[in-house]
């Protein structure tokens, strides 16, 4: 499509300040200048394209180019009297992206694209609503970080085989050559993300002051359920195996990894932050990490309990906002990516189970703090000081991640994915939790000092007091 590229090459500033516009944009912190844009491939109708910045993160934006306004979305570029949106948008864009992509179908599609919307701002990626003549509803989602491997088919075609309820089935896989361009899955009726319950049951508490633990046990219940059918089929990417010495090593050396790189991150803030009180408040959070040294050494030497016994496939990424809430009243989880920033080997890699549960435990982490802050109406700035020197709602997540935890230990234990006695994982579920809770929260310092430094308190809270559940 000679047209259309040399178009963008002649305004890659248009293009690229547009761009920049888009949720899902990754570069925050990059200028314009420092991006290059190159051609992956193009057809008649489609050009996709490729951004890089300096240290070679990838971006990838498939656009559709028409000569008349576009009926598919608002959200368009007039560049030189044609039209220019994301791609996702396109009626039947599965078809449209045939021509030169590996379309790999699961589920035959009936009818053609009458509407499509975007159906969600909270991704790092663009997902798009297409509804059907049939009255079918399809979900689109355009990878916009180029991942290292097709993971997400992956799951998808695991849980698929097994026949499981509780996710989305793969409709198509849109792949280029060996680069993941898109999926497509079934749309789940739902009320919104997982947090919305929660959310409701909170506001509830507050004014019955009673706790609904319910809901809290049936998301533990169907955790089990995942893992159970992520794991039915033994094999490189399924099934359970035996986590010997060299695993323990390697998550040790992971977590270190991950404590050093918070720590530079913080201290690259302090050095380049602007102005006294934004240094002051840096400050004070690398204070806070650094007296974390001994938690670190804690979670390192709890990774021994985990010798010889086993490491399965697991969602990796398991937090609140991966998970739907059905209309029905149940959980269906989403977005099988794996965690975000791992390498091919690392997302392939196989963990404990209760890795998944340390997780979510801190997402109820995340959940309490926006809970707080919006209770009484505080600014972030305010909400994390609060609750950096005493924590209210400790105790509420607590009981929940409690509640989930037994629950999802009721139906794991007989399906005998743990490989570690039901008396120890019942005994000393703290020691067990207490790595991958570390782990996870230093990943997310990480990723708030990256993206959204105002955000770092919210991780430093759960790393300072895990809310490990207790006995009660």
């Amino acid at each position: 499509m000679v047209y259309i590229v040399n178009k963008i090459l002649d305004n890659k500033q248009k293009i690229l300040e547009w761009l920049a516009e888009k949720h899902w944009w990754p570069y925050r912190n990059t200028s314009l200048e420092e991006l290059s844009i190159e051609e992956l491939f193009s057809t008649h109708k489609i050009c996709v394209l490729v951004i890089k910045d300096s240290s070679n993160k990838n971006t990838i934006v498939p656009l559709a180019i028409e000569s008349t306004r576009p009926s598919a979305t608002s959200d368009y570029l007039k560049l030189n009297n044609m039209y220019v949106y994301e791609a996702e948008y396109m009626p039947n864009y599965w078809n449209e992206m045939s021509e030169f992509c590996r379309v790999k179908q699961y589920i035959k599609i009936h009818g053609k694209t009458i509407r499509s919307q975007l159906l969600t701002r909270e991704s790092t990626h663009l997902i798009v609503l297409h509804e059907l003549s049939t009255g079918d509803k399809l979900v689109v989602k355009g990878y916009r970080r180029l991942p290292p491997i097709s993971i997400e088919e992956k799951y998808y075609e695991a849980l698929l085989s097994t026949g499981y309820r509780y996710a989305p089935r793969p409709v198509a896989s849109i792949s280029y050559k060996n680069t993941p361009v898109s999926i497509v899955i079934e749309y789940i009726d739902n009320v919104g993300d997982a947090t919305k319950p929660f959310r409701e049951s909170f506001r509830e508490k507050t004014r019955k002051a009673s706790l609904k633990l319910g809901l809290a046990a049936k998301l533990g219940s169907q955790i089990s359920s995942l893992h159970i059918a992520l794991n039915k089929t033994p094999g490189e990417f399924s099934g359970k195996e035996i986590i010997s010495q060299e695993d323990i090593e390697r998550w040790s050396k992971r977590i270190q990894r991950r404590y050093s790189e918070a720590l530079d991150l913080l201290q690259r803030l302090v050095d380049n932050a602007d102005g006294k009180r934004i240094i002051a408040r840096y400050e004070k959070w690398m204070k806070y990490l650094d007296l974390l040294e001994e938690k670190v050494e804690k979670a390192i030497s709890s990774l021994n309990l985990y010798l010889d016994s086993y490491k399965i496939r697991t969602h990796q990424d398991l937090h609140l906002l991966q998970i739907l809430y059905g209309s029905d009243g149940n959980f269906y989880f989403i977005d099988f990516e794996g965690e975000p920033g791992r390498t091919r080997e690392e997302l392939m890699e196989k963990e404990p189970p209760l890795r998944d549960i340390a997780v979510m435990i801190r997402s109820f982490q995340y959940l309490s703090y926006d809970l707080y802050k919006s209770k009484y109406n505080l600014t972030r700035n305010a909400t994390s000081g609060r609750l950096l020197r005493n924590d209210p709602l400790w105790d509420w997540r607590m009981r929940h991640s409690l509640s989930m935890l037994l629950s999802y230990l009721s139906g794991s234990i007989s399906a005998g994915i743990h490989g570690i006695h039901r008396e120890l994982l019942l005994t000393r579920y703290n020691d067990l939790l207490y790595p991958w809770l570390i782990d996870r929260g230093l990943y997310e310092v990480i990723y708030e000092a990256t993206y959204n430094p105002d955000r770092i308190p919210i991780p430093l809270i759960g790393l300072i007091n895990p809310s490990i559940p207790i006995n009660m």
